[in-house]
């Protein structure tokens, strides 16, 4: 084999497919890396947001009015009722191994005072002093290693502090990572579709379909959408039928909202899918499977369809981050995502009142949102950088 022969063949063997052309692309736009670095963590911390709260023992919707305002680092002790509460579960969850506690501290005469089996427990847990607990947790058994570590969890760690109501600050922003982003991706896929099916009529079959489709998409994109969204957000449509009985339930305010966002962000990415189309339907390989007497559906579900997706994925990735700014501008004046159910904008319209008192009430979730929009939109730009077949350099 020739030098020549063998140059060609070491070329070839180092060629790169068009994912791995893309991926090296998009690796070299390092504010998309770190943008997809920190959205990969804040989707990992949203999917582990249930197992975060059942490790720390630290309820999301846990109210604590008494202990409310709390400093960062605080520690924090149940109240009388949350106790009580506690022990009556823990009675309920094993009676016999209540009995089997009861009876065996009876016989260790841990209690001097002669208390029934119902108050048994709370005599000693809730009794101001500790020597019969401590006398009790000397009695070393399964049983009682069960009672003293129900115990040793009414106390509780707060590592941001507590809110307006004495919930706990980090994970009212852990489950809200959990809606906020949720919600945006899930706006964002709704508002692609829309634009998606819309765009492909528009650009496909042209003439008075595409005037018709276009004119309602220009006429809605020079409506103020703020205002808008505002409107329809106060509008109970919970109420109408067939709708209501889909949103009913404790999402209700976030399957609303979604709705409504979705409504009013689905434009752009028709007119994006409409150009891209119109530029595509004149192709060769879209005339042959014309002439080969494809169907329309066909044709632009197989040929259409996929030759519009990168552009479609790089407006959802932007779409992503305006969902999430919307939810929160929204949940900002009221109008949004509503309590108990956590999300960034709520927690900083129930912060807005105290800014000067708690600060970091509305700091952290304001910051949350900031770095969640700007990695969405780098990550966007790195997409859009990727596939643009301008800029790849096979």
């Amino acid at each position: 084999m020739s030098d020549e022969n063998l140059q060609s063949f070491d070329d070839d063997s180092q060629a790169l497919s068009m994912q791995q052309i893309v991926w090296h692309q998009f690796i070299e736009h390092k504010m998309a890396v770190v943008g997809m670095a920190i959205i990969t963590i804040f989707v990992m911390i949203a999917l582990s947001a249930p197992m975060i709260s059942k490790i720390t023992g630290i309820d999301p919707e846990k109210q604590n009015i008494f202990k409310r305002y709390q400093k960062p680092f605080s520690t924090i002790e149940y109240s009388q009722d949350d106790k009580e509460a506690a022990i009556e579960k823990f009675i309920e969850e094993d009676a016999e191994r209540s009995q089997r506690i009861i009876a065996a501290a009876r016989s260790a005469n841990v209690l001097e005072s002669e208390v029934t089996d119902e108050d048994f427990l709370f005599e000693i847990i809730l009794s101001e002093d500790k020597s019969a607990q401590n006398r009790l947790w000397e009695l070393k058994s399964q049983d009682i290693s069960e009672l003293e570590s129900l115990c040793s969890r009414f106390t509780s760690f707060h590592l941001l502090g507590t809110d307006e109501l004495g919930r706990d600050v980090l994970m009212r922003l852990v489950f809200g990572t959990r809606v906020s982003i949720a919600f945006g991706i899930m706006v964002a896929l709704a508002s692609a579709f829309l634009g998606l099916l819309i765009g492909s009529l528009a650009g496909y079959y042209g003439g008075w379909i595409d005037s018709l489709l276009s004119r309602f998409i220009d006429a809605l994109l020079s409506l103020p959408s703020i205002p808008l969204m505002i409107i329809f957000a106060a509008v109970d449509i919970s109420k109408i039928p067939f709708v209501g009985g889909m949103l009913e339930g404790e999402n209700q305010s976030v399957l609303k909202l979604s709705i409504v966002i979705a409504l009013f962000s689905w434009m752009t990415v028709a007119r994006l899918v409409r150009g891209s189309i119109l530029s595509i339907k004149e192709r060769e390989f879209i005339l042959a499977a014309k002439t080969l007497g494809a169907r329309d559906v066909s044709i632009i579900l197989s040929h259409i369809v996929p030759n519009v997706i990168s552009p479609l994925l790089v407006a959802v990735t932007l779409n992503v981050g305006n969902s999430i700014l919307s939810e929160a501008a929204l949940s900002f004046l009221g109008l949004g995502i509503q309590p108990p159910t956590p999300s960034w904008g709520n927690m900083l319209f129930n912060a807005q009142e105290l800014i000067f008192e708690a600060p970091l009430l509305a700091i952290l979730p304001g910051l949350l949102i900031l770095l969640t929009v700007i990695s969405f939109n780098f990550v966007g730009d790195g997409l859009q950088n990727a596939i643009d077949p301008k800029s790849i350099r096979r």
